[in-house]
């Protein structure tokens, strides 16, 4: 029984306690998780089915991952719905093609605990370059001004 609470705490002392920040690192628990390539820089995206400014980013965020150098940049999307059928019919309604985790557990938001959605973190060699919360309009633009701000070229 000991040993079981001494386990609890230390993941509960282990897991981030604040949002991540530009300049943190990221937890080998996300790093493990999300499996980034740390020679190009990640967009990851949070998301839900029930975020009104999703449904308006996505869609742009989509048409610009692919138009990316996928030896530069990944877009990465992570879904936050509880309900994974839900989750994947609303991805499937927008016609996302970049590649999209569901987070139906609540870890990875928990981990990254962004303070608003969507929520935009730029990657890179497991840090945080740059973080955007709320909705933000022509966002493909401002994902393109962010990405030559933090040194890509594309």
């Amino acid at each position: 029984m000991f040993k079981k609470w001494m386990f609890t705490m230390a993941l509960l002392l282990s897991t981030q306690t604040q949002a991540y920040e530009q300049g943190d690192s990221l937890s080998p628990f996300a790093q493990q998780t999300l499996g980034l390539n740390p020679d190009v820089v990640t967009v990851i995206d949070f998301f839900a089915e029930w975020c009104v400014s999703c449904r308006v980013e996505l869609p742009e965020v989509n048409a610009l991952a692919t138009k990316l150098d996928s030896t530069k940049v990944a877009v990465l999307g992570i879904d936050v719905d509880e309900d994974v059928a839900l989750a994947r019919a609303f991805q499937q309604e927008l016609g996302l093609t970049f590649p999209v985790l569901n987070d139906p557990e609540q870890t990875l938001i928990e981990d990254f605990q962004p303070v608003g959605m969507p929520a935009l973190y730029y990657v890179y060699q497991g840090k945080v370059m740059k973080v955007r919360f709320g909705a933000i309009d022509h966002i493909g633009d401002v994902i393109l001004k962010d990405l030559a701000t933090i040194g890509v070229t594309l």
